[in-house]
């Protein structure tokens, strides 16, 4: 005797799927590692103009006469790398301001330059967790890693490895 609820076919599941739980933390990572992306991106392009800055003011107070050493001091580098900076500087105009200010403007840029820097450091740190994570856990396949990250695949690979995620 044919079942009539179902029309004589038999069991019709009309329910909706439970979605995987792999998928959804997979797309919950490769959201995280474009944010994390665009982050390094932001703190990378705001290191590069911070550094132009620093270098233009060191290359300013030694056009005013500036001690190399009190220099190195104030931008917390060798004073080889602040002479690089000031035989390398093009068409420095200067700016006419006293030395104090110059030391201070100096020694302000970089803390800031090396408050960025560490910021960006902590989001790799991050960056690099996830990744790890989400290879272990098999989240994202490596190229789908690396198109989310903008790191390589191959380079994946490596930075990740003993990595506890």
């Amino acid at each position: 005797m044919p079942d009539l609820r179902t029309g004589g076919r038999g069991y019709t599941y009309r329910g909706t799927s439970r979605p995987d739980p792999k998928v959804r933390l997979g797309e919950q990572a490769r959201e995280l590692l474009a944010e994390h992306t665009q982050r390094i991106s932001f703190r990378s392009s705001r290191l590069r103009a911070l550094s132009a800055d620093l270098n233009e003011r060191i290359a300013q107070a030694l056009l005013d006469g500036l001690k190399v050493a009190a220099v190195a001091r104030a931008a917390g580098l060798s004073q080889w790398a602040v002479r690089v900076i000031g035989d390398a500087a093009e068409e420095v105009q200067p700016p006419g301001v006293g030395p104090d200010e110059h030391l201070r403007a100096i020694t302000v840029l970089s803390a800031e330059l090396a408050a960025v820097e560490d910021s960006r450091s902590a989001i790799e740190q991050k960056r690099l967790k996830l990744l790890a994570s989400a290879r272990r856990r098999h989240l994202l396949d490596d190229y789908e890693l690396a198109s989310a990250s903008g790191v390589k695949h191959e380079h994946n690979r490596t930075m990740t490895r003993g990595v506890a995620g």
